[in-house]
């Protein structure tokens, strides 16, 4: 089986029925074809070279619907754009239920502190502490800092998978619209932007929205903002209470019956919250529409624990540098890497070498399953990506944390970073480590964040 298959004059690595034709002309022993399968499905260089030719995996995990408004908000930046104003980044915060949306202008050097003080200032002292927070993998969103502001607050921090923008989808959207309706008011030098992201933000939040049927505003605030087009349809104006000469006295609107307008504000309150009733039924039917136009035709595969996985480079954009011709030639799949803990059905967290540079919880979409090789098979050829792994930068199991400390980085923001041991050294080789130098020792982290000492144990 070694020879016709791996000799680039034979089969060269064909697949199953090539290998087991060619075998089969010249030998044969009992349960020839499933030794011949075994052998072949686990073939290093096979699993790495060959594209797959199944239906994509994964399937759809919508995100539940809140009961209230900003209950779960998203976030998310637009950045790298023009300045304006000293401007040049966009900070998107949508409500899920709602779909209440707000720009705020910033700076694309704008820390994990200063984003903390605009969430409170434009998010938490208005419309109080959401329970969930969605954002992507941005520093500012994934540091130490901004998870204690989480945990103080009661707020559950939900960082979406790398390189998956579709986990979330609903600012992702926003913000192309955004970007597509400045463009269409922006002038020639772009750098007037900033002056329309307030008229813009109101004009999204009074339309009505395509997922709920209603102007996000309305479902907010129980009423839709006055606008040019709406101001014509009410030429009235504002109503007065007139007196028995028919002059209008405002001194007397203390007067009025308040008996008489409870019936009414019942009635208003009642409405509002029926509306906001029907907008959670309309998400949970677009959310069903949704999952089974992107289910279909979708595998339902899922891995454990302990799985060995292959991951896509060409996905994760890992041979962005590769150009020209050479491109057809590079491996399809790198790894294989062991599943060291499943966050959700989709989402799986990776015991990956520091060298790769990519956070190492990724979404099914990019993984393969790997089969290892039997023992009885021997010694098999493999071949991977040429990439600075355990050879140039070793790793080494972590025993167990000593101590923490928050140090101040080169760019002014605090770090956390922990004293650990490593099994088979003694103390003298302890180093001070941070989180994403330790992102392949999860558990022991988490161990030590639940019977941690007070910060400052240790001094910086």
């Amino acid at each position: 089986m070694s020879e016709v298959h791996n000799i680039l004059t034979e089969s060269a690595h064909g697949g199953h029925a090539k290998t087991y034709n060619r075998i089969a002309s010249t030998y044969y022993w009992p349960r020839m074809s499933r030794d011949i399968k075994k052998y072949v499905s686990t073939c290093d260089i096979c699993q790495k070279t060959k594209p797959r030719r199944h239906a994509p995996v994964g399937l759809l995990q919508p995100i539940p619907i809140p009961s209230q408004p900003f209950e779960v908000v998203s976030m998310d930046f637009i950045p790298e754009l023009p300045s304006s104003s000293g401007f040049d980044n966009i900070l998107v915060i949508v409500d899920k239920l709602t779909k209440y949306a707000i720009f705020i202008p910033t700076t694309v050097s704008v820390t994990e502190i200063e984003t903390a003080e605009l969430f409170f200032h434009h998010i938490i002292s208005k419309f109080g502490i959401p329970r969930q927070v969605i954002t992507d993998r941005d520093a500012r969103w994934k540091g130490e800092f901004w998870k204690e502001i989480c945990k103080r607050m009661g707020m559950t921090r939900s960082l979406t998978t790398a390189y998956h923008p579709q986990a979330d989808g609903q600012t992702e959207i926003l913000n192309q619209s955004l970007e597509i309706s400045l463009r269409a008011y922006v002038g020639p030098s772009r750098n007037d932007w900033v002056n329309y992201l307030d008229a813009l933000a109101l004009s999204y939040n009074t339309t009505p929205h395509t997922a709920t049927g209603f102007a996000p505003a309305y479902l907010l605030r129980g009423y839709i903002p006055t606008t040019g087009s709406t101001l014509v349809h009410h030429p009235e104006g504002i109503a007065r209470p007139a007196t028995e000469s028919g002059s209008h006295d405002l001194g007397n609107v203390g007067n009025i019956d308040e008996t008489s307008l409870h019936p009414a504000a019942l009635e208003m309150s009642e409405a509002f919250h029926a509306a906001r009733h029907r907008a959670q039924e309309a998400l949970m039917l677009g959310q069903h529409f949704q999952r089974r136009s992107y289910n279909k035709g979708r595998l339902s595969t899922e891995f454990q624990e302990g799985d060995l996985v292959l991951l896509n480079p060409h996905s994760l954009s890992l041979l962005r540098n590769e150009t020209g011709r050479g491109r057809k030639l590079l491996m399809k799949y790198d790894g294989p890497f062991e599943i060291i803990q499943k966050l959700s059905a989709v989402s799986y967290r990776l015991r990956m070498p520091q060298s790769y540079g990519i956070h190492p919880v990724l979404n099914i979409a990019h993984l393969e399953k790997y089969q290892p090789s039997p023992t009885e098979f021997g010694n098999r050829p493999t071949k991977s990506l040429n990439r600075a792994d355990f050879d140039e930068l070793p790793e080494y199991e972590v025993e167990m944390i000593i101590a923490d400390r928050r140090k101040k980085s080169r760019k002014g923001r605090y770090v956390m970073e922990y004293l650990t041991r490593f099994k088979g050294y003694n103390a003298d080789s302890d180093e001070w480590l941070n989180s994403s130098q330790l992102r392949n020792a999860p558990e022991i982290l988490e161990m030590w964040h639940k019977r941690r000492k007070p910060l400052g144990s240790h001094p910086v």
